[in-house]
This record gives structure tokens, C-alpha cells and sequence, in this order.
């Protein structure tokens, strides 16, 4: 029986997080961490939905059925199955999908993205329908405004391409990162709240408008920079831009003590750079370093209590292997 595994990137934003929704560039890479989908013909007259992170189990006689039952915390998968109809006409029948993901859930690592790539992916693959990325992109950005409303497009584009990309007003141009590089993502053991952390900035752009504006405006100034220090494989400087644009989410009230812990830690064990990736008040820190020293990071950061992994670039973006 036909069965199609999916697997899409998780992504971090290396520089210009906040700073993206006021216009400035911000820049994000792919990770060789993310998820999977696999759909498997069965034999049995019912459709099967399997999350293995969750520990949770649905399955129902039809679409419509499963719809009504899917709780609304994974309304991502209910609005998968009305673009297929909406789109394809496709009304899927006796299958069982198996979604799991290797990424911190609500950690700023584009989890929700990734699972929504690959879910589309894998329908792409098992119907054959020829897709291209840029539509699958189109409808990952359609299943990330279940989750965020009006999210950047950020996530949706780079868990579908891959690689790392400059991103300024919805617009993208791809780049080439150092195959080399290394990051060290670790947990704060805080999901992050992307609503909170973007009231949080508003409320402090009107009290303090000149000194806010300023700040953001020299993140965009960050950004810019370390495009050129990537070009140039110019790690002590993708470093050094790290921790200035992490004084400036500090500044903006986005960092917190578990952030600084990590980041104090990292910076004095051998890390060249060190900041929080996406919304912030939890979340991920990345640090960039060599890797022999980010494995020992690994384990002085766990006896303070945090998980961690170390990540490279992604180039190949969400792809399909027949299983």
C-alpha cells in the first residue's frame, strides 16, 4: 500500500526579530531539525490522524466527521483538509497520518510552520499534484494565520525553501551561510507568548517613542551587517552583532533572567555570539561557536536545567521520500 513520508526545516531568526514588523530586514535560517508527516494507505474505512508529541489520537468515518472532532488547538490540520477540497477537490479516504516534529513546541523555531509544510507537502506527494514550492508556500502562510493571526511570512518561507533568507516588508531574497556554521539552540524552558511580547513593545513605542524607535532602527542597522559578515564567513563579527542585537531586545524589555542566564553562560564558555531568536520572554537562545565547545556547552547548560541541540543550515527545505 502507497505510504509518503514528508519532512520540512525548523528555522531560527539570527538577527532583526520586532524590528521586521516596522519595516527593518531581519534574517533566518533553516535548521536541520524540524518535522515529519507520513501518510500511509490502509485498508480500513476511516482517516487516522496520529501526533506523537502530543500523545493524541483522532480518527473519524470522513473529513467532515474528523473536522468536528479535531480539537481547535490543531485547527491547522481542520483548515489543511478544506484547502484541499476548496483547492483540489480532494476528499481524502482510508488513511493514517502520523505527524511528529524534533522541535521545541512554541520556542520561536517555526514548529507550527514546519508541521504545516510538511502536511502539505505529503498530500502533495500522495496525490501528485505537481505542486510548486511557491504555492505550497502560499498555503503554509494560510495555515499559519489559524495560529497568528497576521503572521511576517517569515516562518511559512523558510520551512518551505530552506537555506537562510534577508526578509524586509514581505519580500525575500535567499543567501548562502557557511556550511561550518554551528548553532546551539537552547530551551528557557518558556513557551514563548508572541501576543505578549508584541503588546509589551507597542505599549513601550508610545511611552517612549523617540528612544524606542531609535532602538529598533539600529537593530535594522545589525541586520544589514551581518548580511555582510555571513557573505564573508566572518564568524568573530556574526558574533559580535549577536550580543549587540541582544542588548538592544533587552533594552526593548524583550529578554528576561532565564535568557541572560543562557547568554551569560554561553559568552563565558567559549561562545562567539549569543542572543534570544524570535518573539522573546522565553522561547530559544542560538549561540554561535565552534562546535567541540557548544557540545560541552550542551552539558554545562543542562545542569542548570536546559535542554539543547546543536543545528546547521537546512538547504534542501520541505521534501518528499517515498518510505
Amino acid at each position: 500500500m502507497k505510504s509518503i513520508i514528508a519532512v520540512a526545516p525548523g528555522k531560527c531568526i539570527l538577527f532583526g526579530e520586532h524590528a521586521v514588523v516596522y519595516g527593518y530586514p531581519a534574517i533566518a535560517m533553516a535548521l536541520d531539525k524540524g518535522s515529519k508527516c507520513n501518510i500511509r494507505e490502509t485498508k480500513y474505512n476511516k482517516i487516522e490522524i496520529h501526533l506523537i508529541n502530543y500523545n493524541e489520537d483522532f480518527e473519524g468515518a470522513n473529513i467532515e466527521n474528523l473536522k468536528q472532532i479535531i480539537p481547535q488547538k490543531y485547527a491547522q490540520i481542520s483548515k489543511l483538509f478544506s484547502l484541499l477540497s476548496e483547492y483540489f477537490q480532494l476528499e481524502p479516504q482510508r488513511l493514517s497520518i502520523t505527524i511528529s516534529s524534533n522541535l521545541f513546541p512554541g520556542a520561536g523555531l517555526g514548529s507550527s510552520a514546519s508541521i504545516a509544510a510538511s502536511l502539505l507537502y505529503a498530500f502533495n506527494c500522495f496525490y501528485e499534484l505537481h505542486l510548486q514550492k511557491t504555492k505550497v508556500n502560499e498555503l503554509a502562510y494560510e495555515l499559519e494565520q489559524i495560529i497568528h493571526g497576521t503572521p511576517s511570512g517569515i516562518d511559512n518561507t523558510i520551512c518551505t525553501y530552506g537555506k537562510s533568507i534577508y526578509f524586509q516588508n514581505g519580500t525575500f531574497s535567499f543567501m548562502k551561510i557557511s556550511e561550518k556554521i554551528r548553532f546551539l539552540i537552547t530551551y528557557t524552558n518558556i513557551e514563548h507568548d508572541t501576543k505578549e511580547a508584541i503588546t509589551r513593545l507597542r505599549n513601550l513605542r508610545q511611552e517612549q517613542p523617540k528612544k524606542t524607535n531609535q532602538y529598533l532602527k539600529e537593530i535594522g542597522k545589525i541586520c544589514k551587517h551581518a548580511r555582510r559578515a555571513i557573505k564573508n564567513n566572518d564568524f568573530d563579527k556574526i558574533g559580535e552583532l549577536m550580543n549587540e542585537n541582544q542588548d538592544y531586545l533587552s533594552k526593548l524589555q524583550l529578554s528576561n533572567k532565564k535568557i541572560q542566564e543562557i547568554t551569560s553562560t554561553a559568552l563565558n564558555n567559549g561562545a562567539l555570539g549569543s542572543k534570544l531568536t524570535g518573539a522573546g520572554l522565553g522561547g530559544c537562545v542560538i549561540s554561535l561557536g565552534e562546535e567541540e565547545k557548544l557540545l560541552d556547552l550542551i552539558t554545562i547548560l543542562q545542569k542548570k536545567g536546559y535542554k539543547s541541540f546543536i543545528a546547521k543550515n537546512d538547504q534542501e527545505g520541505v521534501r518528499c521520500e517515498k518510505k
